[in-house]
């Protein structure tokens, strides 16, 4: 009838002005949590590449604006890797012994946490995979998890340099207890890579 018709016609309007408000509330969402991290995103890119060094007082900024872009979208796997990246940075920064319960094993711990969530986020990106099992080692995490992480990373990027810099980092500092299939990867890509991790004879 037509004013069962005019009836839907007010709920399609209805329910189109609240989609358009919803999309344009998760826009605005968006763009600010962007805007609000990009200077943290650019200067843990400088600062994890060496280009120029941070205080703490650089470091609680670039945590702060992090923390405020994550409050507005936290479905954003870039943010945990950034996020990741900073808690890592620290975990350099503090570097003692790397004994469990060290203030870098906590750092590199809440990093591990970070890279997780945008794992789940996100879960065929290698080089999220590749950090994760870095991460694990930092933490002293059992070597089947660090592993399992470690090959789920080689199966997802088997061409990334990236990916595979990060694999070939991790089995070097891992050798003495890296099982035989990836001590095989390793080789296969960089050939003489075992010869080069025998024991030296002493002069």
């Amino acid at each position: 009838s037509p004013v069962r018709h005019r009836l839907l016609d007010g709920l399609l309007a209805a329910t189109l002005c609240v989609m358009a408000g919803t999309v344009t509330h998760q826009a605005i969402r968006i763009i600010s949590a962007d805007w609000s991290s990009s200077t943290a995103r650019l200067d843990i890119t400088r600062w994890a590449s060496g280009v120029q060094t941070y205080e703490e007082a650089d470091w609680q900024r670039a945590h702060g604006e992090l923390t405020r872009a994550l409050a507005l979208t936290p479905a954003d796997a870039t943010l945990h890797d950034a996020m990741t990246q900073l808690y890592s940075l620290q975990g350099q920064a503090l570097w003692t012994l790397g004994e469990m319960g060290s203030p870098e094993v906590e750092a590199y711990g809440i990093a591990l946490k970070h890279q997780l969530e945008s794992i789940k986020l996100r879960p065929t990106h290698a080089q999220a995979w590749a950090n994760l099992s870095l991460l694990h080692y930092a933490v002293n995490d059992p070597a089947d998890t660090l592993f399992a992480a470690w090959r789920e990373a080689a199966r997802l990027g088997p061409k990334e340099e990236d990916v595979e810099n990060t694999l070939v980092r991790v089995a070097g500092d891992t050798w003495s207890i890296a099982p035989a299939d990836v001590r095989a990867w390793v080789e296969e890509r960089r050939p003489g890579f075992t010869k080069q991790m025998e024991p030296q004879p002493a002069n």
